[in-house]
């Protein structure tokens, strides 16, 4: 059996959420747009239930903590105790509540990478004369880009297995999409439809736009991939030689008393560098490809 706590969680507290939800209306459309099969009410419900939880949890465990450490109980330490409590309740508050956005924001992500892919299939398969279903069709069977299947699947699935118009399930999934270029597109592919354009010619502008714009991000990401190639060298090969070249003069002209050159060339060889690289790389990770 599964475990679901956000039913229990509903069961408890279900009547009394009802008057907070159009408080957190932000958070529906986060749990549509991230694809939680979980319903508003239940979810908000989970959010103050775990809150609730991780205060009185930690109520127990930190006096039971000062028990065994033998910390004296008194004023101050009650008054810490309550502090760490409730902000262990706010904490675990903003993490549920944070969830939704979170993974809609990775969901986000390889659409917006693949998005010119995804229009180049899209017009090829338009300009082909392919009935719209069927593009849709192979565009939610696209083995190469499992990460945006799911946008297609759900206008798929609700085609074909509950009977909607191509175009009225189009409209309603792109509410949920959390890639606002999808959405917008595949939008304006319906309006086209609708309005008897030609809708070949929509797709072939948006491509040609999306190709231009991703061409603008690759020069800017290389013209920062360049000056970041320039700062890796000045920081990692030349200054750590410069500064051992310079330990090594002071020390063979005596200026080493004390060992205090050695102790900074340790530093810079087992810290500095390091650290440094570490940070470099940490923001060379930051940089996506696609």
């Amino acid at each position: 059996m599964r475990l679901e706590p956000w039913v229990y969680s509903y069961r408890l507290l279900g009547r009394a959420v009802k008057p907070l939800l159009p408080h957190f209306e932000d958070l529906h459309n986060s749990l549509s747009e991230a694809g939680v099969k979980v319903s508003f009410a239940a979810y908000v419900s989970l959010m103050l239930l775990s809150s609730f939880l991780a205060y009185l949890a930690s109520l127990i465990i930190i006096p039971l903590a000062f028990f065994f450490l033998r910390i004296p109980l008194n004023l101050t330490s009650g008054i810490l105790i309550i502090l760490v409590a409730f902000s262990s309740g706010i904490v675990t508050l903003l993490i549920v509540y944070s969830y939704p956005k979170v993974k809609a924001s990775a969901r986000k992500n390889p659409i917006e990478l693949n998005l010119t892919y995804i229009l180049n299939f899209f017009t090829l398969l338009s300009s082909s004369n392919v009935p719209p279903r069927s593009i849709f069709r192979a565009l939610a069977s696209i083995e190469t880009l499992k990460s945006v299947q799911k946008e297609f699947r759900d206008i798929v699935r609700d085609v074909e297995v509950f009977g909607k118009d191509l175009l009225s399930a189009i409209v309603d999934n792109m509410k949920y999409t959390p890639s606002k270029s999808l959405r917008d597109i595949l939008n304006g592919y319906v309006a086209t439809i609708r309005t008897g354009g030609d809708p070949t010619e929509f797709l072939r502008l948006n491509t040609d736009n999306a190709m231009k714009e991703r061409m603008t991000k690759l020069d800017a990401m290389l013209e920062s991939l360049s000056a970041l190639s320039e700062i890796y060298i000045m920081v990692l090969v030349a200054m750590p030689l410069l500064f051992i070249v310079m330990f090594a003069t002071f020390g063979m002209l005596g200026g080493d008393s004390g060992g205090t050159l050695s102790s900074m060339l340790y530093l810079l060889t087992y810290a500095f560098i390091p650290i440094a690289g570490a940070f470099l790389m940490v923001i060379l990770s930051t940089y996506e490809v696609g």
